[in-house]
């Protein structure tokens, strides 16, 4: 539409008005105003962008951050469980349901911050835990916080049987590592739950469409003689700034 306009705008002045020729005196309160509001909207378009690769960045390093410190504390469980040869199946159904919990708490902690249904986000099946639970869990909005509960009690049941054979100072290194995974969590929903400022956002896309509709295809049709010439560097200009705008759009919710 924007190089459309270029034509148009061309048209209007070299052929149905008659006037040819390019800018005479380049200095003018014009051309000040032209480079003054272009100044100032390509400085707008590249904040929105860094801000919201900023946000983007940021998403992505706590959800990492969250998994890895999760990933780090199940390790360490596995390996303070008891090595009695006797308790090995106890062991081993210890681990199962710790897995089947992390993997269901990861699930529920991505449907948090994406704002998603549980089915984007596929888990290890629940078998072993209570079916009441499970509906309980579906009738709860904090989900993520319940699992971890669940977790944390399971850790400290299997402490006092004697399936984590390992002492207490060491094993609470597993619950820090749990609290530093959800609050990691809780700092990546912030950026679903708080969005990109709408004020700043409308104004950029108000600058954006009169800058794209009138000063360039004006400018274009002014200062270069070739009807096509004018249209594609129409369209090249306003090409530019519309996507550095919509990648904005598209990473500033990660």
């Amino acid at each position: 539409p924007c190089s459309v306009l270029g034509v148009i705008y061309h048209k209007a002045l070299r052929e149905w008005s008659g006037y040819i020729g390019d800018f005479e005196n380049p200095v003018t309160s014009e051309t000040t105003m032209w480079s003054l509001f272009t100044t100032i909207l390509g400085f707008l378009v590249v904040f929105r962008a860094q801000l919201s690769y900023a946000r983007y960045w940021e998403g992505i390093t706590l959800v990492e951050r969250a998994c890895a410190v999760w990933m780090n504390g199940v390790s360490n469980l596995f390996a303070f469980v008891s090595a009695d040869p006797k308790r090995q199946e106890e062991v081993t159904d210890f681990q199962h349901i710790t897995a089947r919990l992390m993997s269901l708490l990861v699930c529920h902690s991505m449907c948090e911050i994406s704002r998603r249904d549980r089915s984007h986000f596929p888990h290890l099946d629940m078998s072993g835990v209570d079916p009441s639970s499970l509906e309980y869990l579906d009738k709860t909005t904090s989900k993520q916080h319940v699992v971890l509960q669940w977790l944390q009690r399971l850790v400290v049941e299997k402490s006092r049987s004697g399936v984590i054979d390992i002492a207490a100072p060491i094993l609470s290194r597993v619950f820090q590592e749990f609290s530093i995974g959800i609050v990691h969590f809780v700092d990546a929903r912030k950026l679903t739950a708080v969005p990109f400022p709408f004020q700043f956002a409308e104004m950029v896309v108000i600058m954006l469409s009169f800058f794209t509709t009138v000063p360039v295809p004006l400018i274009c049709a002014i200062g270069i003689k070739s009807v096509a010439k004018a249209s594609i560097y129409t369209f090249l200009i306003s090409f530019v700034f519309w996507s550095v705008h919509y990648i904005a759009v598209e990473i500033e919710h990660p």
